[in-house]
C-alpha cells in the first residue's frame, strides 16, 4: 500500500509535471481560465485539479457532496489534493506588565499550528447526481449589455475605493495607472466600460501587489503579467471574458515563458483577496460570488 509520504511526493511531482506545460501565452491563459474556477485553492491544488480533470468546473469533498443534497456517483474517480494538517497548540500568554505576578493574569491562548499535509480526494460536479436546489450560484457571463457593464464598473469603483482613492481622468495613451507614492488608481475617462473594469482590476492588482511585495526587487515586466493575469482571472469571475485583450498585453511583457510560472503563487494569491472581497460585500453586484471552501 502507498504510504502518505508517498502519495505527497506524487502529488507534488504532478504539479511539476503540470508546471512543465505551461511554455506559451496560450498554455498560461487556458490554465488562467481553468483557475478563475478555483480561484480559493492554492496554486498547487489548482494545478493539481488541472493535471488530473482539465474539464472540471465545481469539486467538492465526498460528505460536503452529501450535504447539499447530492450523492457522488458510484465508481466516480476522485480528484487527488494536498490537504493540511492542523493541530491545536495551548499556551500561556503572559500579562504585559511582568512587574506584576499574578497567576490569575496568565491566559491561555489556543493557536492553529500546521503540521504537514496529506493527501485526500475531491469530486466534480459531474460526477455527482441529485438535488440541485442548494447548489451555489455559479458564473454568469456578461453578454455585453453596457448598462450591465457600467453598473459593475461603478460598483468595482465603490469596492475598491473603500482602501485606495480612484479617479477618472484623461490619461491619453495610457488606460490607467497606479500612483506608488499616493496610492491614487487613475482610469482614462475616453474608454469603454468593458475596458475600464480590466483596467480598474489591472490597476488595483498592482496596488496589492506591491503591498503584498513591498520590498522585493521584481522585475517591471513581471509585475505587469502579475497584475494582467489577475485582472484577467477576476474579470473571468465576474462574467467578462478579456482574453483577446490580456493575451496580446501578457504577450508584450513576457521575455521568458518560465517567468510566468514563476509569478503563478503570486497571480493565486492576490485573485483570491480580491474576488474573496468582492464574494463578503453587500453589493448586490457580486452576487454571482460565492466563497467555496476548501475541503
Amino acid at each position: 500500500m502507498e504510504t502518505n509520504d508517498n502519495k505527497i511526493k506524487t502529488a507534488l511531482d504532478m504539479i511539476d509535471k503540470g508546471l512543465a506545460t505551461i511554455n506559451t501565452n496560450e498554455d498560461w491563459i487556458h490554465f488562467l481560465s481553468f483557475q478563475s474556477k478555483f480561484y480559493n485553492y492554492s496554486f498547487g491544488n489548482a494545478m493539481l485539479i488541472f493535471t488530473q480533470r482539465p474539464d472540471a468546473t465545481y469539486v467538492k469533498g465526498f460528505r460536503s457532496w452529501n450535504s447539499l443534497g447530492r450523492k457522488v456517483n458510484r465508481g466516480a474517480k476522485g480528484i487527488m489534493i494536498l490537504c493540511p494538517n492542523i493541530r491545536k497548540v495551548e499556551r500561556i500568554v503572559e500579562p504585559k506588565d511582568t512587574n506584576v505576578y499574578n497567576d490569575k493574569e496568565a491566559e491561555k491562548e489556543i493557536k492553529k499550528v500546521l503540521t504537514g499535509f496529506r493527501t485526500g480526494f475531491v469530486f466534480d460536479i459531474s460526477d455527482t447526481s441529485g438535488d440541485d436546489s442548494q447548489l451555489p450560484v455559479l458564473v454568469t457571463g456578461l453578454l455585453g449589455n453596457a448598462d450591465e457593464e457600467k453598473a459593475l464598473y461603478e460598483s468595482l469603483i465603490s469596492y475598491v475605493s473603500k482602501e485606495y482613492c480612484v479617479q477618472e481622468c484623461d490619461c491619453g495613451s495610457s488606460k490607467g495607472s497606479y500612483n506608488l507614492e499616493t496610492h491614487v488608481i487613475s482610469i482614462n475617462n475616453k474608454i469603454e466600460y468593458r475596458q475600464k473594469i480590466k483596467t480598474l482590476l489591472h490597476e488595483y492588482s498592482h496596488a496589492l501587489d506591491f503591498k503584498m511585495h513591498p520590498d522585493d526587487d521584481i522585475p517591471r515586466n513581471k509585475r505587469e503579467l502579475i497584475a494582467e493575469s489577475t485582472a484577467f482571472v477576476v474579470c473571468l469571475r465576474l462574467g467578462v471574458d478579456t482574453s483577446s485583450y490580456s493575451f496580446s498585453y501578457l504577450k508584450s511583457w513576457l521575455k521568458e515563458p518560465d517567468e510566468l510560472k514563476e509569478i503563478a503563487d503570486s497571480v493565486q494569491k492576490i485573485s483570491y483577496e480580491i474576488i474573496n472581497g468582492l464574494a463578503g460585500s453587500s453589493d448586490s453586484a457580486f452576487l454571482n460570488l460565492k466563497e467555496e471552501s476548501e475541503e
